[in-house]
Parts: C-alpha cells; structure tokens; sequence
C-alpha cells in the first residue's frame, strides 16, 4: 500500500436527516465503500454538536463501518447480534483485498495473506478460522480465543502453516480501522499530527490553487487527514462556535466542488468528490 495514506474525520450528524435506520444503513454504507474504493487507512467519528447527544449516532456509524470492513467468514464469531446491524443485509460488499472469494483450502497460494481469528489455542500454538474448511494452524503464538490476526500462508513439506504478520508487512489495500474522537473538533484538529490536515469547504479555495503544496506536504507527512462538516453546519461554522478559525487548526481549507450546482451537497457526496480528487494527486504522486 502507498505510504501517502488518508484519513477521513467524519461528522456524527452524518445520519442524522435519514429518517429511519435502513436510511441511515445505506447512508453509512456508502461512506463504507467510498473508503474502500480510494484506499482510506482509517475513519475517524468525531462529535459536531454535543458528544453525549450525538453518542448513539457516533456508536451506529461506527459499527456499521466495522461490520462492512471485517471479511465475511469472521463476522458470525467477531460480531455479536445487535439491532443497529438489522439492515446490514443492504450494505454494499468492500470486495477489497482482505475479503477473499476463495474459500477452499486447496486454493491457497504460499505467501497469500488472510484475515483470521483465534478459535482454539494449546501448548503447540493456535488454530485460525482464515476462511476455509477448518481452522490452520498458527506456528509460534500462543493467543486467546478470538484475538483477530493478519497471517501469512506458509508452504512447508506439503503442509500448510500460518505466520502472524503486522498489516504493515501486507504490500496491498488491507481495509481501515474506525475510531471515535472525543472533544471538540479543534481540539480534535491539533492533536491530528504528523499529517496534513486537509478541511472541506465551499468557502475554501480551489483545490487546483493548491494542488501542488498539497501534494508535497501529503509526500512529506505521509498522511493526509481530510476534515468533513455536517449537514446543517459546515466546518467554518463549527470551529467560530468553537472560537478558532480553520487556519489556527487546518493546513489548507479547500472547495473540492467549486462549481457545484446544486444549494448543498451531502456529506457522503463531498467525501465522493474530494477522495476521487485526491486519488489523482495520489496517483501521481505515489509509488
């Protein structure tokens, strides 16, 4: 994977106009896939109004995302049943690397990398659900019962083995991580270091003005955290209320959609817009 990483910092209000919660599935659904899509390493919630008001909002998009990123044959011993996961059937698949078609055993490739998960450890070390017919074993690593690994398919004799690897080691998109952040979004904001920090807005200057010290200051950070408002207030509105401006806390503030037609444009829209902006100055850019 690119060592020029995103970062997406999203609002909770994100589901907050979707009147009911298989509304508020496809909403997060898409962000989900958006991710996946361009390659973001993490997602971050953060709390634009109250943190305890907007907690169950934080909690439902988060695991949402979680449920999307976690490959399909971990999820019934990873994830317990709970009634925000009701509409989980509607979410579109990531069909990213770490979400194997293959699930035979005599498909797997020496070197192939797989999510697992611990079902049963002894003295010789650990057996791994990785997706295929029965559990492998891991060689080395005594861990507990439904610790998540990243392993690497091993060949030895004409016997398979499994080795535990850092997600660092997997060259190729591996999924994001979902966090939430408390405090105040400025508070927020000056503690997202090292990286560029990279706020939305339809009063921010034109991402082509700004294209090439983006694109430097990305290279030499090595992460890019790129900041959302929500639907009702955008990033300026809420770090004023906050008493900041966005230049004490952001890097640059840019409009990804400078001659948009429409009165708004949704969240879930601006992230689309400003991530395949983004991918193009990654691409070229980047290794």
């Amino acid at each position: 994977m690119s060592a020029m990483e995103i970062s997406l910092v999203i609002p909770g209000s994100l589901v907050v106009d979707a009147p009911d919660l298989r509304l508020k599935t496809l909403k997060v659904g898409q962000i989900g896939r958006l991710a996946a899509i361009y390659r973001v390493s993490e997602v971050l919630l953060y709390a634009d109004y109250s943190f305890d008001k907007q907690r169950k909002d934080l909690v439902l998009v988060k695991e949402i995302l979680d449920y999307m990123e976690m490959p399909q044959y971990l999820r019934k011993r990873l994830i317990p049943s709970s009634p925000r996961l009701r509409y989980a059937g509607i979410l579109p698949p990531l069909a990213s690397p770490h979400h194997p078609l293959q699930s035979r055993k005599s498909g797997l490739q020496d070197g192939e990398f797989r999510e697992g998960v611990v079902v049963r450890s002894d003295p010789r070390g650990c057996l791994v659900d990785i997706g295929v017919e029965q559990p492998q074993r891991l060689l080395g690593a005594s861990l507990p019962e439904g610790t998540r690994v990243t392993v690497r398919v091993v060949m030895k004799d004409n016997k398979l083995y499994l080795e535990r690897v850092n997600r660092s080691e997997v060259k190729t998109y591996w999924g994001y991580e979902v966090g939430i952040l408390k405090g105040s979004l400025a508070s927020i904001l000056k503690h997202l270091r090292p990286g560029l920090i990279v706020l939305t807005s339809k009063y921010g200057v034109t991402f082509r003005s700004v294209s090439e010290q983006i694109l430097e200051g990305w290279r030499r950070a090595g992460r890019l955290f790129l900041i959302f408002g929500g639907p009702h207030r955008g990033l300026r509105e809420i770090l004023e209320d906050e008493g900041v401006t966005p230049e004490e806390v952001g890097d640059f503030m840019v409009n990804f959609i400078p001659y948009q037609g429409t009165r708004t444009v949704r969240t879930e829209e601006a992230v689309a817009a400003a991530l395949a902006v983004l991918n193009l100055c990654r691409g070229n850019g980047s290794k």
